[in-house]
């Protein structure tokens, strides 16, 4: 089957058209950067700010998290987002081995790197 192209620029906007569609991947807002105000997006290794400018990251495999043996879920990082802080139930402890229930803070220095700690109880 042949396709007579009578006018190249309606083929381009219907080829431009249908390429967006079938390879515009979509993308979850998770929060709101704390840096810019801009959305925040869930990607395959991290969590990203849609401003290139702001290079805000939360990445996924953050030492933070893996060494308390706790996954960064989507839920944790939009808590953080929305309040500075998140509860995260089963953090392991690696000075007494055992698992505790705790707050984590996002400490966002505004510098490359994303950085998290435990709320102490006073």
């Amino acid at each position: 089957m042949f396709l007579i192209i009578r006018n190249i620029k309606n083929f381009q906007l219907f080829y431009c058209n249908i390429k967006q569609k079938l390879f515009q991947a979509e993308r979850v807002v998770i929060g709101t950067c704390p840096r810019c105000g801009e959305n925040v997006y869930e990607g395959k290794k991290n969590y990203y700010c849609g401003n290139r400018a702001c290079q805000f990251v939360m990445w996924k495999n953050d030492r933070f998290f893996e060494e308390r043996k706790e996954a960064f879920t989507p839920k944790i990082a939009a808590a953080l987002l929305k309040n500075g802080k998140g509860k995260v139930k089963g953090l392991y402890s690696v000075k007494t081995g055992k698992t505790y229930d705790g707050t984590v803070l996002l400490a966002d220095t505004g510098r490359t790197y994303v950085n998290y700690r435990i709320e102490r109880k006073s």
